[in-house]
């Protein structure tokens, strides 16, 4: 029997002034393509998570962001691999940053009440229901 891998992804929590969530929509090509999730991206060898999560956003969204504290970490089985992420607290730059729809679909800036109106992967519906639970906001 093989061992799994293990992936390491890390995810941008950003928040506006509205008190909103940017998410952003996976290509329809892309590995679980049309869903919804926090923007972000797989950490390479050697990289740093604020590296990664930096390099990530700036690749699909082409805006600039400060990485904060770590806000959520998860672990996730899935059949082929190991999905080890970490969801962290960041601010733009310049409140001037204009999102690009460079490697994403989509983008939505949202409440906390309206997640249920997107699909999320597990890993980020997870995420969300501890942020719910933050929040104090019934699904």
């Amino acid at each position: 029997m093989s061992q799994k891998v293990t992936i390491r992804v890390v995810a941008a929590i950003l928040k506006n002034e509205h008190n909103q969530y940017l998410i952003t929509k996976r290509l329809p090509d892309a590995h679980l393509g049309g869903f919804w999730e926090f923007p972000g991206g797989t950490v390479e060898n050697g990289e740093s998570d604020r590296a990664a999560l930096t390099r990530e956003i700036k690749e699909e969204l082409d805006i600039s962001i400060i990485v904060g504290e770590l806000f959520w970490h998860g672990k996730f089985d899935n059949k082929s691999e190991l999905l080890d992420i970490n969801f962290y607290n960041c601010d733009l730059t310049s409140p001037d940053e204009k999102i690009e729809l460079l490697e994403i679909a989509d983008y939505r800036w949202i409440a906390v009440s309206e997640f249920d109106q997107y699909k999320f992967p597990k890993s980020d519906t997870t995420m969300i229901s501890w942020l719910r639970r933050k929040h104090k906001v019934k699904y």
